[in-house]
């Protein structure tokens, strides 16, 4: 995992009365060290003191905003891990749904090829099987009957070639039922796995949220203070702070570059691969095509309609968006399918497609991802739309917004959906 030194610029967000009762506030302790009014008039004595008290102002903002943008990383992680977990549950709900369907079938199947078998008891009773054919048509019990035809010494090659069939079709029935019922099992373990997922990101979220609520006042204070004894504006102070949180500085280069991994292609309609391991290092990437403009241009009008929009975990429209789920939308209404909902998901189908490309040379329409484990899981995705520029779905409490490029956990390489 790469370190990091660069602490992150962290939005501050209101959030509901209820919410900070329920959760409680974050060191509330704190607040203590926070500087008064009266030590600001003390300060402004000298300039030396004065200096000395904007650097403890501005010590604290970093230090709260630091905390901050930790907690979001975690509840982004949190999210992403959800939609690994709803990918799981949707795969496994797939296949139950198929083995039951295709169980039906084959059980459906079995019933006719019995009554064929009955048939030709019937036929042999009429004609000399005394007792025995007609007691096995009458029998409830299909494997007694289907036992019994085959060991009949009287069957003709038409009768072995009956009883062959049901007894086939009885074991692909008996097959395919047990394996639905196995899927089903697995899906209700993934379905609590995915419940369990989504109230670890609620709580993420709610953790996140309520030091972001205990921190607000105290915030606006702490940058009325320093704009008063710098003579500025609390509004300059704040951009200025973003400044030093966050630095232009392009993340530095891993020495590998993600392999591309086939992936599979039906015609007609988006393909839907598997999830595949993580992207094994090669020397250097695969050339990116040079984006669609008219693509791009749709995909981002897209993302662009959908400012001011809640974030929700798992969310993928029409009202409420998760990172990956807005993404994918937005390409999707360019015509352009970039991978599953997760942003992990996206990172590794573009990577398979060949489309990575240094973030050094990105361009408008790219996406940029976020991951603080070197790139086996990345928990954030955004649409670059250049300038320094990304519009996103950040984390719960944030609507979707236009953001500057953070560069804190950036990947390097950047993906360009279109060619």
């Amino acid at each position: 995992m790469r370190s990091h030194v660069r602490p992150v610029r962290a939005l501050i967000v209101v959030v509901s009365a209820s919410l900070m009762l329920t959760v409680g506030l974050a060191d509330p302790a704190f607040a203590d060290d926070y500087p008064s009014w009266d030590d600001v008039q003390n300060a402004r004595a000298s300039e030396a003191a004065t200096a000395v008290e904007i650097d403890n102002i501005e010590g604290i903002l970093v230090s709260l905003e630091q905390k901050v943008a930790a907690l979001g990383r975690a509840a982004q992680a949190r999210g992403e891990e959800y939609n690994v977990a709803q990918q799981k549950l949707d795969a496994a709900s797939s296949r139950a749904d198929r083995l039951q369907s295709q169980a039906k079938d084959a059980a459906a199947q079995a019933a006719v090829s019995t009554r064929r078998a009955g048939q030709l008891v019937a036929q042999f009773a009429r004609t000399g099987g005394e007792g025995l054919g007609l007691s096995l048509w009458l029998s409830n019990n299909s494997g007694d009957l289907l036992s019994a035809l085959g060991t009949m010494s009287k069957l003709t090659e038409q009768s072995t070639e009956i009883y062959q069939q049901a007894e086939h079709d009885k074991n692909v029935a008996e097959s395919l039922s047990a394996d639905a019922l196995a899927a089903d099992a697995a899906r209700e373990k993934l379905a609590a796995s995915a419940q369990s997922a989504l109230a670890a990101a609620n709580q993420a979220s709610a953790t996140m949220q309520a030091q972001l609520a205990s921190q607000q006042a105290s915030a606006d204070q702490l940058y009325e203070q320093l704009a008063s004894l710098k003579g500025t504006t609390a509004a300059l102070e704040r951009e200025y702070l973003a400044g030093l949180t966050d630095p232009p500085t392009a993340p530095t280069p891993p020495a590998p570059a993600p392999t591309p991994t086939p992936v599979p292609s039906t015609p007609g309609s988006p393909p839907t691969p598997s999830p595949t391991p993580t992207p094994t290092p090669t020397p250097t990437p695969p050339p990116a095509p040079a984006p669609s403009p008219s693509a791009v241009e749709a995909a981002i009008a897209y993302a662009y309609a959908q400012l001011g929009d809640p974030y929700e975990y798992g969310g993928s429209g029409p009202d409420s968006w998760d990172c990956s789920g807005l993404t994918k939308a937005s390409y999707a209404a360019a015509g352009v399918y970039i991978g599953a909902h997760g942003s992990t998901s996206q990172y590794r189908y573009l990577a398979g497609l060949g489309r990575l490309v240094p973030v050094s040379q990105l361009q408008r329409g790219d996406l940029v991802f976020y991951s603080d484990d070197g790139g086996a899981t990345t928990y954030h995705t955004a649409l670059y739309l250049g300038g320094g520029q990304m519009i996103e779905a950040q984390y719960e409490g944030v609507p979707v917004k236009v953001s500057n490029l953070r560069y804190y956990d950036l990947m390097y390489y950047a993906a360009r959906p279109t060619g």
